[in-house]
């Protein structure tokens, strides 16, 4: 999956699970008297839905097997809590203080982002992963979230503006809003992502051409197998494990895993001692070429 496909399917994914969220919520939660427990529900389907249909697509790109369904069934959790929060606050203050309701939806939409890294720091602090990269991606989502509230939270004051709107379109200006809502934070959320990225991989020549995998682990597989983090198929010359990528010392290195075959870094062979990867280095598999890239040169 390229980045720019990441970000359209995160948006996306927003969408629809707004959407669907909105159809349970003219199912019966907007029907209850109470309006600080409307608002609860309200928030909590809504973060439960957005935050489970961003992390799935994350978990396209990052994840294998079992792992996407933890990592998405960990954003719905936390989706949960976040609208919860976001809702409980957002209608108190605008109760209490006349503030307006897209306060709410700024801190769902902010704990939303913190929830797509949430599974990586987990991984990393019991030794599957980074836990400095995975500080990164929670901070990027932060940012994300932040700003995909506060845009998506928009049409929610401008609605409280219009009571006559209100009155006459109850139904079609929520569930309006709620779509606009969950679009703009899978939006925001994945080019904040994209954008704030430490470090990559693109694949130049071979299978499926144009591909892009963001480096969040410490170690990141490459090969013929379905296991590999970055499978490339259709070419025999590739070890089902062939190479990895490694992260030690805030430093990306290559080493060749496969016992068969060769890896080659700028034309240069590499062996099982694990060399350095620099921005704009060329790696050779096969038939196939990969990009690496990185925002800064770590340190």
């Amino acid at each position: 999956m390229s980045f720019q496909l990441f970000i359209y399917y995160c948006a996306i994914a927003g969408g629809w699970a707004a959407f669907l969220a909105a159809m349970l919520v003219l199912g019966g939660v907007g029907e209850i008297k109470s309006t600080m427990l409307r608002a609860s529900l309200v928030g909590a389907l809504v973060g439960t839905f957005v935050s489970a249909g961003i992390g799935f697509v994350d978990s396209l790109l990052n994840d294998k097997g079992t792992a996407r369904f933890l990592r998405t069934g960990l954003c719905a959790l936390l989706g949960f809590v976040a609208g919860i929060l976001g809702g409980f606050v957002g209608q108190f203050l605008y109760e209490m203080a006349g503030v307006p309701i897209l306060s709410g939806w700024v801190l769902t939409g902010t704990l939303i982002g913190a929830s797509l890294g949430a599974f990586d720091f987990i991984r990393g602090a019991t030794g599957g992963g980074d836990k400095n990269s995975a500080m990164r991606k929670i901070i990027n989502g932060v940012m994300g979230g932040l700003v995909g509230g506060i845009l998506g939270g928009l049409p929610f004051t401008i609605v409280q503006s219009f009571q006559t709107l209100n009155e006459l379109f109850p139904r079609s200006s929520l569930a309006t809003c709620l779509v606009l809502l969950g679009v703009l934070i899978g939006l925001s959320i994945g080019l904040a992502q994209v954008i704030l990225k430490e470090a990559w991989i693109k694949v130049e020549e071979g299978f499926r051409s144009g591909r892009e995998l963001m480096l969040s682990k410490e170690e990141t597989t490459i090969g013929r197998a379905e296991s590999c983090d970055l499978g490339l198929f259709g070419d025999n010359t590739i070890q089902k494990l062939h190479a990895r990528i490694l992260l030690r010392n805030n430093r990306y290195l290559l080493e060749h895993a496969g016992n068969e075959g060769e890896t080659f870094l700028n034309d240069a062979p590499v062996t099982r001692k694990p060399v350095p990867l620099r921005a704009g280095d060329r790696i050779r598999i096969g038939k196939s070429v990969l990009q690496f890239g990185e925002r800064q040169k770590r340190k």
